[in-house]
């Protein structure tokens, strides 16, 4: 019986972790993404990789709360990778969604904005007309599908922000989420759809994430207890971590399976420094290599 409280190593950990990390993303880099869906999977990959490796830091100094807040980060991000991957046809909604997000972001800026505020250090200003046109610019660069949904979900022809019609733009922006950022929701199109993670064991994705997506989003949303317990980085805290690492990295492998080749030849390499980390971060946790 180990004694999870006892004191872990951080230096090495973060060592360890660094090698896991660095070697993954050599492997996803042995990929050629040559289509617009593989592309997608790139960019959320490098995006959590960005998570991690930024968690793995904080870890180090020993801010672990705000290590648990990037990979609740990187999280959502599994989940989206997840269900795009069994559900490719959804893509161009998600970009869609995602350049109104943007858009959203653009517009609030516009309502709240007060005529000759400075808008940066140096006290430049822009007036309401400017911001406007600047709206309009990033509208038109965005995709025609995704323009065609803010115009007919506004009621409008063109997208021209003025005093008349801003109440329209209020009530549709001030409405608008993002089917991809509804996890419940997703969840359950992939349980309908019978998904498993059958290369591990027989659970759904929300059976292997929730938990520590739940306990990071009360860290991320300022619970109390979690911010006023300062504790030394013990075998408790590192195993939380290691698990969270396992299934934000090593999982993306079997989530994918189908989706994206990562049994390269170049990346066989990487694959062994990965098990050896991986070993290694075991032994430190809980003094032996644990049975696969």
């Amino acid at each position: 019986m180990y004694k999870r409280n006892k004191i872990i190593d951080t230096e090495y950990f973060h060592q360890e972790m660094g090698k896991l990390i660095f070697c993954f993303s050599q492997i996803v880099e042995t990929v050629k993404y040559d289509s617009k869906n593989l592309l997608v999977y790139y960019v959320l990959i490098k995006k959590i990789i960005s998570n991690v490796t930024s968690a793995n830091i904080l870890i180090y100094e020993n801010y672990i709360n705000e290590a648990k807040i990037l990979l609740r980060s990187a999280v959502e991000t599994v989940i989206l990778i997840t269900y795009l991957s069994q559900f490719p046809m959804k893509i161009s909604d998600y970009l869609d969604e995602a350049q109104i997000l943007k858009l959203k972001c653009n517009f609030i800026a516009y309502k709240e904005m007060r005529e000759g505020e400075p808008i940066d250090i140096l006290g430049n200003t822009c007036t309401k007309e400017e911001l406007s046109k600047e709206n309009k610019r990033c509208f038109d660069i965005i995709q025609e599908s995704a323009k065609s949904k803010i115009l007919k979900a506004i009621g409008l022809e063109d997208f021209v922000i003025t005093e008349e019609n801003i109440e329209k733009f209020d009530k549709y922006f001030k409405n608008y989420k993002p089917e991809f950022m509804k996890y419940e929701n997703m969840y359950k199109e992939l349980d309908k759809a019978g998904f498993k993670l059958k290369d591990v064991f027989e659970y759904s994705l929300r059976d292997i994430v929730y938990g520590f997506y739940n306990d990071s989003s009360q860290v991320t949303h300022g619970c109390f207890l979690d911010w006023n317990r300062k504790s030394k980085f013990n075998q408790r805290e590192a195993e939380y971590i290691f698990h969270f690492f396992i299934k934000v990295t090593l999982f993306l492998k079997v989530l994918l399976k189908g989706t994206i080749n990562f049994d390269t030849e170049t990346s066989k390499q990487y694959l062994s420094g990965m098990k050896q980390a991986h070993e290694n971060l075991e032994k430190l946790i809980y003094g032996k290599v644990l049975k696969h």
